[in-house]
């Protein structure tokens, strides 16, 4: 597991550098898996449950 989002996963918030393992804004985890699917735009790992891409803020959920 990782916290090396860029974006909230959730809300699509731009994360600091320092971020620490949940969103200041909405309070979602950014710990990222080892497994997931790959985003669409940027082929980057995320999660099924992501509504954004953790690495360049695609909108995901109507990618599913």
């Amino acid at each position: 597991m990782t916290t090396k989002a860029k974006f909230c996963p959730h809300c699509g918030e731009t994360l600091s550098e320092t971020a620490g393992p949940f969103c200041n804004q909405c309070g979602a985890s950014l710990m990222e898996l080892d497994t997931g699917i790959n985003c669409h735009r940027c082929q980057g790992l995320i999660q099924d449950t992501d509504l954004y891409c953790r690495h360049c803020q695609h909108f995901t959920s109507s990618d599913a």
